[in-house]
């Protein structure tokens, strides 16, 4: 009788494990063809970047678009991935604005190695390894070195 008692809690159990799975929670939203992923605002694009990815989605590569675009224009991929279902839908982005209006570039924005900050270099160099990196942190920010420049600079002191 203990056997017999103990399969019918087994059973329900079991069945009951199946209805709450199957059920799943209450407040969980499925994604639907209703609610599509919205671009960000403020993207800008150029024209041939767009037409680039539209391209490559419409042939039925969109992975391959979503690469191109997060690769061409530094964009994490949900971002990118939005972008590129949205240019699918027809839908044109603004081109960027023309560069003597922005910002200046990495090549302009360079500043000079000037004295001071040579002697403040040769100091934490010649220290130990975590000055080195604050040397490099130091002569990045100054000049608009990348990282691989300021370690060949400061191993050239």
């Amino acid at each position: 009788m203990l056997i017999l008692g103990l399969i019918v809690i087994v059973i329900l159990a079991l069945v009951m494990s199946f209805l709450v799975i199957r059920q799943g929670p209450q407040t969980r939203t499925a994604p639907t063809s209703s609610s599509p992923l919205t671009p960000p605002p403020g993207v800008r694009l150029g024209r041939d970047l767009q037409e680039e990815v539209r391209d490559l989605a419409t042939r039925g590569n969109t992975d391959q678009a979503v690469k191109h675009l997060q690769k061409r224009a530094a964009l994490p991929v949900p971002q990118a991935t939005a972008i590129v279902y949205a240019l699918q839908a027809g839908q044109v982005f603004p081109e960027p604005e023309p560069a003597s209006t922005a910002a200046p570039s990495h090549a302009q924005r360079r500043a000079a190695v000037d004295a001071e900050l040579l002697s403040t270099l040769r100091s934490l160099v010649h220290q130990d390894r975590l000055r080195r990196t604050a040397a490099i942190r130091l002569l990045k920010d100054r000049t608009g070195m990348n990282t691989r420049d300021a370690r060949r600079f400061l191993d050239a002191l």
